[in-house]
C-alpha cells in the first residue's frame, strides 16, 4: 500500500476540527466538549495573575486592576458558552457550536494577549521575564491542544504573539521580533505534527471498526451458513421433513422428557401402501411426487399440534407426538388415514382413494418404557395394519392390539 502524501503544512494548520470533515462519519462533538471546557481557562488566568504579582510590587495596581477586570469579563464569556452549550438541543447543529468556540477561542486570545502585554509593558526586567514565561506557558497550553481545533489554536497563537511583539517594538526592543518568529515556527512544528498523530489515531480507529464491523458479518454469515448445514443435515432433501438421525435425536429427547415430567408421549409409523407398484406402475419420478406430497400433508396436519413428522425411510413416515394420549394419537392416526386417502393425483388419472396408508401406534408408559421398546412396538402396529389389509391404523399395547380403522 503507497503511502500517503503528508498534506502542506498550512493545509493542516487550517483544519477546522480533526474529523469534523470526514465522510461517513459523525461528528466528533466529543473534542467539542473537551475544547469547551472552562478548566484550562481558569489555569490560564490563575497564571496571568500570579505574573502580576511582580509588577503590583512594584507600584502598578492599575494595571492589576485592568487585567483582573480582562480576565474576569473573559472568564465570564467562558462560563455563558459552557452553559449554553452543555444545554444544547439534541438536534442542534455541529457547524454552529464549532463557529461559537472559534468566536470565543479568538476572544480569549485577545483577552490573554492583551494581559500580558499590559503586565509586560513598563515593567522591570524581572517582571518582564516572569510575564513572557507565564505566556510562552499559555502558548505552549494551547499548541498541545491543537490536535482537536489546529486553525482555531493558530489563530489564538499569532493573535497573542501579535499583541506581545507591538508591545515589545514600542519599546524598542526588536531582538523580540526574531525570537518570537522562531517561537511561532517551533510551535507550528509541533501542533503539525500533533494534528499528524490524531488523524492517523483516527484513520486506524476507522480501519479498525471496518475490520470489526467485516468480521461480525463474516461472522454472521457464517454462522447462517452453520444453521444451514444443520438444517441440511437434519433434513430429508425430497420431503423437506426432518430425516432419520433428526427423528432418533428428537425421539429421544422427547422420551427424556416424558421420563421426568410424566406427561405422555406417543410415536406414529406410517407406510405408504402398495408403494412399489405405485412407482412400478407410474415411475419413479410419480412416486418421489407422491412421498413429497404425503410429507406435505403430514407436515401441514402436525403444525397445528406442535407434533414433529419425520421420514423414517424409503416410503415410511414416523410423527413424534408430545403430549398425546392413547385416545389422541388413535383419533389423529384416523385423521390422517382420511386425510392421505383425500391425496388428489389428477395427472395421472387415478381413481378415488387410490392411495392409502397403513399406521402403527404406541403411546408411551413412563414407568418402564423406553426409545427402543416404543419404537418396536409402533412397528409392530404397522405391520398389524398391514396384516389386516392396510389403510388402517393399529396400536400394539403389552397386553393386547387396538384398531383404529379409516
Amino acid at each position: 500500500m503507497p503511502e500517503r502524501s503528508r498534506p502542506p503544512l498550512f493545509a493542516t494548520l487550517a483544519i477546522p476540527m480533526v474529523g469534523a470533515n470526514d465522510k461517513g462519519q459523525p461528528p466528533p462533538w466529543e473534542k467539542l466538549t473537551e475544547l469547551y471546557k472552562i478548566l484550562p481557562h481558569l489555569f490560564a488566568a490563575a497564571a496571568i495573575l500570579c505574573a502580576s504579582v511582580l509588577p503590583y510590587s512594584e507600584g502598578r495596581s492599575d494595571k492589576v486592576i485592568v487585567v483582573a477586570v480582562i480576565l474576569a469579563l473573559q472568564l465570564m464569556m467562558r462560563f455563558a458558552a459552557d452553559y449554553r452549550y452543555r444545554r444544547r438541543a439534541e438536534d442542534a447543529e455541529f457547524k454552529h457550536w464549532l463557529l461559537g468556540f472559534v468566536v470565543i477561542s479568538l476572544l480569549s486570545g485577545i483577552a490573554w494577549g492583551t494581559s500580558i502585554a499590559i503586565l509586560y509593558r513598563g515593567s522591570g526586567p524581572e517582571a518582564q521575564v516572569v510575564v513572557l514565561a507565564v505566556g510562552c506557558g499559555i502558548v505552549q497550553s494551547c499548541a498541545a491542544r491543537a490536535y482537536m481545533a489546529p486553525a482555531s489554536t493558530v489563530l489564538v497563537i499569532l493573535i497573542m504573539i501579535g499583541i506581545f511583539n507591538a508591545t515589545a517594538l514600542s519599546e524598542d526592543n526588536w531582538l523580540m521580533l526574531p525570537i518570537c518568529l522562531a517561537y511561532v515556527a517551533f510551535q507550528a512544528s509541533y501542533m503539525t505534527r500533533l494534528v499528524d498523530l490524531e488523524q492517523a489515531r483516527a484513520a486506524a480507529e476507522r480501519q479498525t471498526d471496518t475490520l470489526v464491523l467485516e468480521l461480525a458479518q463474516s461472522n454472521e454469515k457464517l454462522r447462517r451458513a452453520n444453521e444451514q448445514l444443520m438444517r441440511h443435515a437434519a433434513t430429508d432433501d425430497l420431503t423437506g421433513l426432518a430425516n432419520r438421525r433428526s427423528f432418533d435425536a428428537s425421539l429421544q429427547t422427547e422420551v427424556d422428557k416424558t421420563t421426568a415430567s410424566g406427561a405422555s408421549l406417543s410415536l406414529l409409523l406410517l407406510d405408504v401402501d402398495h408403494f412399489k407398484r405405485f412407482n412400478d406402475t407410474f415411475g419413479h419420478l410419480a412416486g418421489d411426487d407422491c412421498l413429497r406430497r404425503v410429507g406435505r400433508m403430514l407436515k401441514e396436519e402436525c403444525e397445528a399440534r406442535s407434533y414433529s413428522p419425520a421420514r423414517y425411510g424409503g416410503e415410511e413416515f414416523a410423527i413424534v407426538m408430545p403430549g398425546a394420549s392413547r385416545q389422541e394419537a388413535e383419533i389423529f392416526a384416523a385423521h390422517i388415514l382420511a386425510m392421505a386417502s383425500a391425496l388428489d393425483f389428477p395427472e395421472l388419472a387415478l381413481p378415488a382413494a387410490a392411495l392409502t396408508v397403513s399406521i402403527g401406534l404406541a403411546t408411551m408408559d413412563c414407568t418402564d418404557d423406553c426409545v427402543h421398546a416404543l419404537i418396536n412396538r409402533a412397528d409392530q402396529g404397522l405391520y398389524a395394519a398391514k396384516q389386516a389389509g392396510r389403510n388402517c391404523a393399529r396400536m400394539i399395547e403389552r397386553t393386547n392390539q387396538t384398531d383404529v380403522t379409516a
